[in-house]
């Protein structure tokens, strides 16, 4: 949530006007591309900067995603499964190719771009390879098959596998639909009067449903270019990965740029690192 600057009325992150005073409110500022506060000083000594984001970002992930209570236990896994030192040789790498490539504004931002991809990946690896009896919920090994992708958006081909790698259905109680010809016409009807509303060629990846009575009105659907979704007794929302801002867990639910989405604890936290790793590669 955010307050209006005129009237201080709580609103969500996405509101563009106050809902009180009707006043304009400022744009959200995206954050840092490496996930975590404060940015870097690229005529300084890169690495120990590189170390300290790495370690802000993993008590970030754990804290705030994962679990407020368990850094400990973490911070403790990390370095008594040496990761801590693989990590450390890999952001050393990058420090040493970037320090080489000069200091304009666009090679600062490659320079993000690049520091980003690399920490999300070793974060993620280590989360899912190291951490297992530590996460919250089960997080599949195949998530890593995507280690190393472009830092650009997907081509529909590969972004399917990824997505279904990440939300790994196969351990879901939840009606997933990921083709459309299989879809019973009412309930994708349904759907489309509902909350999908893609643009006339976009493709839809999947669709999952998630009304009570199984009509098809309530759900979320994934398609090459954003997400769709409306919960029960809420609105229908719908973001693009290019307009992701503001990604995070509240209590059990998750909000996107500012907006209720909640599916289960399971599918919310797996839902919440897929968005993450798209927001890398299409913001």
């Amino acid at each position: 949530m955010k307050k209006c600057p005129r009237c201080t009325t709580e609103l969500p992150l996405a509101a563009r006007f106050c809902w009180n005073c009707g006043a304009s409110q400022p744009d959200i500022p995206p954050p840092s591309p490496a996930g975590s506060p404060g940015g870097i000083d690229w005529r300084a000594d890169l690495l120990p900067q590189f170390n300290a984001r790495f370690l802000a970002m993993l008590r970030s992930w754990v804290e705030d995603d994962f679990s407020a209570d368990n850094w400990t236990a973490y911070q403790e896994r990390l370095y008594e499964s040496g990761f801590r030192d693989v990590s450390h040789r890999r952001l050393s790498q990058l420090a040493g190719t970037l320090s080489a490539q000069g200091g304009t504004t666009d090679t600062e931002k490659a320079a993000e771009r690049q520091l980003a991809g690399l920490l999300f990946e070793l974060i993620e690896y280590f989360v899912i390879y190291y951490c297992e009896d530590l996460n919250p919920v089960a997080l599949h090994q195949n998530i890593l098959r995507h280690q190393s992708l472009p830092l650009t958006p997907l081509p529909p081909g590969h972004l399917f596998p990824l997505v279904l790698d990440y939300l790994d259905f196969a351990h879901e109680p939840d009606l997933v639909y990921t083709d459309l010809l299989q879809m019973p016409v009412e309930k994708l009807r349904n759907a489309g009067r509902s909350y999908l509303f893609p643009a006339k060629d976009e493709r839809i990846l999947l669709v999952c449903d998630q009304s009570l009575l199984g009509s098809g009105k309530d759900g979320f659907a994934l398609t090459e270019k954003g997400i769709y979704w409306k919960a029960q007794f809420q609105p229908a929302h719908q973001l693009a990965y290019s307009e992701m801002l503001v990604l995070k867990r509240e209590k059990d639910w998750l909000s996107l740029n500012g907006h209720f989405f909640n599916v289960s604890t399971a599918l919310n936290l797996k839902m919440l690192l897929l968005l993450k790793r798209l927001q890398l590669l299409y913001c």
